[in-house]
């Protein structure tokens, strides 16, 4: 009986031990470090949070927006990632390559229909600055020395844009695109450890994934009609996000007044709209545009108003309903300076909520950003 037990403990230690053996090199999720934020209610561990640590930390790659999820990238990659404010993480491990940082910059020019190939090049190499002929950008001053001094190529990859003046969001100033990031140049801080900032490429990014024009697997979809050349020096060019639906040759009209303008568009089964566009175009306490349904009908009687000064002139049908309307635009657009022009018309839509108008007969085009800024331009 005794010599029973001894045999029964033994097996037991021995299938015990050899369980400690197979489970020694396999590192346990519950020992994994984590880390919690609850400025965003998201938590990073192991790997991602070893890279996060060693690499910049918050001042980097901000605070995690998602938590550690299997995402496809690109089409061609299928692992574990996790998105933060200005960056996305992917875990190569499996593959031997570590945590590696996302192509969000060249990701985010994609995303608006301007892959960075098709952008100009530099025509010369400035004193002082660097030339990298892989992407025939150049890059210079505060950009290049954070560039050099915050981990050059492997952090940022290449320069993929010129330096440029973009609006994001409610801020102007100077950008450039690099195949990892956007780095902007905050001249409110110079002197400072934040003169140059890195955008916050990871939250717009995520955001732009859950929009329908952009949810597609990655998009080589450009701007049509040719527009590109037009309008990519845009202030807020970048906040269109992705090329979506367009109309060619519908039926248009444009009418100029005292302190503003009026674009006519028939969209066919979409509708008929009419765009009230206000004063120079920068953003203010009011929208500078806003686009509202034409409910005018043909034949339709509308309220007699006095004669205007000579040179000047009511408007007439949808134009002249919305110029008498609630809103008061009579008040405030004046008279027309010049008579309802028939027109065709273009129209390129955007994911982010903007469009582009192109009114063919007189070569105007008139870009109109996301109802969040409400910008527009002429070109």
């Amino acid at each position: 009986m005794q010599r029973r037990i001894v045999r029964t403990v033994a097996i037991v230690l021995t299938a015990l031990l050899a369980l400690a053996t197979l489970t020694a090199g396999v590192p346990a999720r519950a020992q994994e470090r984590t880390r919690c934020f609850p400025e965003t209610g998201q938590c990073v561990s192991g790997r991602l949070l070893d890279y996060w640590e060693r690499n910049g930390g918050l001042a980097v790659f901000g605070y995690p927006i998602s938590e550690q999820r299997i995402e496809t990238v690109e089409g061609s990659w299928a692992g574990p990632v996790q998105w933060f404010e200005r960056d996305r993480l992917e875990d190569h491990s499996n593959e031997g390559l570590g945590v590696l940082a996302g192509r969000l910059g060249a990701r985010a020019l994609e995303l608006q229909g301007r892959p960075w190939h098709t952008l100009p090049i530099a025509n010369e190499t400035p004193a002082g600055c660097r030339y990298f002929p892989q992407t025939g950008h150049t890059l210079c001053g505060v950009f290049l020395s954070y560039w050099e001094r915050n981990g050059g190529l492997a952090r940022f990859g290449y320069p993929i844009s010129q330096p440029r003046i973009e609006t994001i969001e409610n801020w102007t100033g100077t950008i450039q695109y690099f195949e990892r990031r956007r780095m902007e140049h905050h001249t409110e801080f110079a002197g400072t450890p934040y003169e140059v900032l890195l955008g916050l490429l990871g939250r717009d990014m995520l955001t732009a994934q859950g929009l329908p024009a952009c949810a597609a697997p990655p998009r080589t979809m450009f701007v049509s009609f040719g527009l590109e050349p037009r309008i990519g020096d845009v202030l807020f060019r970048s906040s269109l996000i992705c090329p979506a639906q367009t109309y060619s040759y519908i039926p248009a009209a444009f009418q100029p007044f005292q302190t503003g303008y009026m674009i006519w568009m028939d969209l066919g089964a979409d509708g008929r709209y009419i765009i009230v566009i206000k004063g120079p175009g920068r953003p203010g306490p009011e929208p500078t545009y806003f686009i509202t349904p034409d409910t005018y009908q043909e034949g339709e009687v509308l309220p007699p108003v006095g004669d205007p000064p000579p040179g000047l002139y009511v408007p007439v049908r949808g134009f002249g309903k919305i110029w008498r309307g609630s809103r008061g635009q009579g008040q405030w657009m004046g008279y027309g300076t010049a008579p309802e022009r028939r027109e065709q018309a273009n129209v390129q839509y955007f994911g982010g909520g903007g469009l582009v108008v192109q009114l063919i007969e007189t070569d105007q085009v008139w870009v109109l950003g996301p109802p969040l800024n409400n910008y527009w331009d002429k070109r």
